[in-house]
């Protein structure tokens, strides 16, 4: 039995494209590398990818800032405190009514 050597067996693969090439927006598309002679050639220039715009750093908390957060939040709890005593005091009234059938 004679042996192959790796020339034999198959003709030369393509070679590997870079990540700059696959991100190119002048990259070759897949009908493009199926058509030979193709008239949508790549451009040989890369064109280099535009800077991400760079986020702004958000402000520290001022005491302003935190003593309004603390009149939000005393309201809610004040509000939360209200509605549940008002419920607590309607329950009952709302049980009888229900049992004396009105």
């Amino acid at each position: 039995m004679p042996t192959r050597t790796p020339d034999d067996e198959a003709p030369g693969a393509p070679a590997i494209p870079s990540f700059a090439s696959l991100r190119s927006p002048h990259r070759r598309s897949a009908l493009d590398a199926l058509v030979s002679g193709s008239a949508a050639e790549p451009d040989p220039t890369p064109v280099p990818a535009p800077e991400p715009p760079v986020p702004a750093a958000p402000r520290p908390a001022e005491y302003a800032d935190l003593l309004h957060f603390g009149a939000r939040v005393a309201r809610s709890a004040a509000d939360a405190s209200w509605r549940l005593a008002r419920w607590s005091a309607g329950a009952p009234v709302r049980c009888l009514r229900r049992v004396l059938g009105g």
